[in-house]
């Protein structure tokens, strides 16, 4: 039996639509649920599919918007040869009763090579609303940090990275603006509200964008400080794709 885990998301930005990341980690592996063998009629939009690269034994997770009451839920399915299943966490909205969340899939690159991973959004009569196809290439070789968003044509999607103010150094993005609109930005503390004056509290920097047109695009972000000193930078391919 399959575990889901559901928490809560204290934030007022709207959650990814689809966010791929990769974590130099490793976890306690869980038994692989079995791939869906979900039939996808033509009549399904289809979203173009996204590449990420992952090290042989490298975490990696799939984040897509999902509402339970709508009656549909993601099933995923892969090669569980290649590609194995560590866990699977729902994180609830806050904003309002019924509004969207998302499904939180952490897997594991176990053998070296090439393969696909599809998600199907089904409901219990194994109708189709929204596929997504991942291609994942698993190396042996070490690999940067390699990350990829699915965006819906005209909606905003969230794309969300571990901060702390408190060392000088801050996420500036770098993209196409025609391409993409940075609507806002805040930072999520990972304090609580009456333990808020915690000194050097990390966080979350929450960058909501649009996606005004369909096409691939990529976003680069880099942790600077005041003096232009970069410790670090971060990629995401963004792929965007008609609403369904």
């Amino acid at each position: 039996m399959k575990m889901i885990r559901v928490v809560s998301l204290a934030v007022i930005l709207s959650l990814a639509t689809v966010v791929v990341s990769c974590a130099g980690c490793t976890s306690p592996t869980t038994t692989s649920p079995s791939p869906s063998a979900t039939t996808i009629p033509k009549t399904s939009p289809t979203a173009l599919g996204a590449g990420i690269t992952v090290m042989q034994g490298q975490n990696f997770t799939v984040q897509l918007q999902s509402n339970p009451s709508s009656g549909f839920t993601w099933q995923p399915s892969y090669d569980n040869s290649s590609i194995q299943f560590i866990d699977r966490v729902y994180i609830a909205s806050n904003v309002s009763p019924g509004a969207a969340g998302a499904d939180i899939f952490t897997f594991q690159g176990t053998t070296p090579g090439t393969s696909i991973m599809m998600f199907n959004y089904t409901n219990s009569t194994n109708n189709v609303a929204y596929t997504v196809n991942y291609t994942i290439t698993c190396t042996t070789s070490s690999v940067p940090q390699g990350n990829a968003a699915l965006a819906v044509q005209g909606q905003n999607f969230t794309i969300r990275l571990q901060a702390n103010p408190s060392t000088g150094y801050d996420w500036q993005p770098t993209f196409d603006n025609s391409s993409l609109t940075l609507v806002s930005r805040a930072f999520a503390s990972n304090v609580s509200t009456s333990s808020a004056t915690a000194v050097g509290a990390g966080g979350t920097d929450l960058f909501l964008f649009q996606a005004p047109k369909l096409g691939t695009t990529v976003i680069t972000f880099n942790n600077i400080n005041s003096a232009n000193q970069t410790t670090s930078s971060t990629t995401y391919t963004v792929v965007i794709v008609p609403s369904p």
